[in-house]
């Protein structure tokens, strides 16, 4: 059966159409994040370093340009988005997001925009809010596309390592490229916290 899969797999991703609906899925997970698109770069990776397809330069490239199409295309319907947002139940994940990023954003909305990229729900809900406020968005641009490169290229190269290491067992591969991707996540969300209170520390001290 695993067999069955890994062929399936290879062949799917041998095809060249795949890139484009590489382009389509990582564009749809930015306007309705409800399966994190990281898993699909972290198995991509995986597969290109233990079975010679797909390139992953290639789906670095197709991650990248769905990641800011999709973002743009939520930030220009910010205004509209903005309610959809703000009905959504505090509690859950998305409820989360929104708490984080807004509280942030106060902070540092570039850096935010970086960090939230590593986030499913918070880069949904910080592209929306920075759209509803009318943020710059040649600012917003920059920094969306900078964390939109960093985002892929990581995701792709960690599920890479994990094929590499793990060239037998390519679907092993993914998982082990599915935790690291989670754990970088999580230091740069812990980075970003250090650095932020950091500066509110030194601005409390100029302060007095």
């Amino acid at each position: 059966m695993i067999d069955s899969l890994i062929g399936f797999l290879h062949t799917l991703m041998g095809t060249p159409l795949f890139y484009p609906l590489v382009v389509l899925l990582i564009l749809g997970d930015a306007l309705v994040p409800l399966i994190p698109s990281e898993t699909v770069l972290n198995l991509s990776g995986a597969f290109s370093a233990s079975q010679g397809v797909p390139n992953a330069w290639g789906i670095i490239a197709a991650a990248t340009i769905g990641g800011i199409i999709g973002d743009n295309i939520c930030f220009l319907l910010g205004g509209r988005l903005i309610h959809v947002v703000d009905r959504l139940d505090p509690s859950s994940k998305a409820g989360q997001a929104i708490e984080w990023v807004r509280r942030n954003m106060n902070r540092g909305a570039g850096i935010t925009v970086l960090v939230a990229r590593f986030l499913p729900w918070a880069r949904w809900v910080a592209t929306i809010v920075l759209g509803s406020v009318r943020y710059n968005w040649f600012a917003f641009f920059l920094y969306d596309t900078i964390g939109v490169i960093i985002w892929a290229c990581l995701s792709v190269g960690l599920g890479y390592a994990g094929g590499s290491l793990l060239s037998d067992f390519p679907l092993l591969g993914m998982v082990v490229g599915i935790a690291l991707g989670a754990l970088v996540g999580w230091i740069m969300q812990r980075i970003q916290s250090y650095i932020f209170e950091l500066f509110d520390v030194r601005r409390g001290v100029s302060a007095v």
